[in-house]
């Protein structure tokens, strides 16, 4: 009976295997979803398509320390997750973020903390300006939403989360 259960295993193996691939591939077909950018009166300024595995950050401009932070989330059905913290200097997660126990991740030689946050609901409203710099980080690219109401009154911009249709 031993010389079978390697056999056995191999088998689960590939079941499993097919079953994950057939579901991601039907997630990908029926679910593809895009983080779509508005302006204050709803008008869409841009979208990109959001990644399967649901991580989206936002990199802007600390108006304290001047330098760069990162707020990586997951985007969990009409929530954001905040999972991580990335700063240019330590003093950005421990005093502004109250986040303890960061460590430093060559080659980029920035801060990384992972936190444990409550989710926050979208849509989600952000004040985009010049100071902050605030731009999307997706898996297409960059989206520096300061840029697309660069000279306007309302530096407000909401994100949202849409599936194609």
């Amino acid at each position: 009976m031993d010389r079978w259960r390697g056999r056995r295993l191999a088998g689960l193996a590939v079941v499993v295997l097919l079953v994950s691939v057939t579901a991601a591939v039907a997630a990908q077909d029926g679910e593809e979803r895009w983080i779509v950018v508005r302006d204050a009166n709803g008008a869409e300024l841009t979208r990109a398509v959001l990644p399967a595995s649901g991580e989206v950050a936002m990199r802007y401009r600390n108006s304290v320390y001047e330098s760069l932070a990162e707020e990586h989330f997951l985007v969990d059905g009409d929530h954001l997750r905040l999972v991580e913290l990335r700063a240019e200097e330590l003093a950005v997660l421990e005093e502004y973020y109250t986040a303890l126990g960061a460590s430093r991740s060559p080659p980029l030689s920035e801060w990384r903390v992972a936190v444990e946050r409550p989710p926050v609901a979208l849509p989600l409203r952000i004040q985009a300006t010049e100071l902050g710099q605030r731009t999307l980080l997706t898996e297409a690219g960059e989206i520096e939403l300061w840029r697309l109401v660069a000279g306007r009154d309302d530096t407000l911009v909401i994100l949202s989360v849409e599936r194609a249709g």
